[in-house]
């Protein structure tokens, strides 16, 4: 009977930790990706423009609401500046900097 009971507690207890690791921070969401240089503030939200050429190392990403947040990963976004995307994305201070940590990406074709 003991044994039955150590192995309950042992269960449960790891069902338990199981749950609590699984409260993941991860979120998906919509928005362009841009290059840090494309990105121009207009009316107080940020938007992206190809035309100034790019040039730097860095990405962002710009939401529906025009809010431009730092990629810590960008160089899986190379290519990709002013592409609609859909991401699996968490938040994490890097430098002291909030930035976005970008897990999946999926591209959105334009029209949709």
């Amino acid at each position: 009977m003991k044994r039955m009971a150590m192995l309950l507690e042992f269960v449960l207890g790891s069902m338990i930790a199981l749950h609590a690791q699984d409260k993941s921070t991860k979120k998906e969401m919509t928005g362009m990706l841009c290059n840090a240089a494309n990105v121009v503030q207009t009316d107080g939200k940020a938007t992206c423009d190809q035309s100034k050429g790019g040039g730097s190392n860095e990405m962002v990403f710009i939401d529906d609401q025009g809010k431009a947040t730092p990629i810590a990963n960008p160089e899986k976004m190379k290519g990709m500046s002013g592409q609609m995307v859909k991401v699996t994305c968490e938040m994490k201070m890097v430098n002291g900097q909030s930035q976005m940590w970008i897990y999946n990406l999926e591209h959105i074709p334009s029209g949709m």
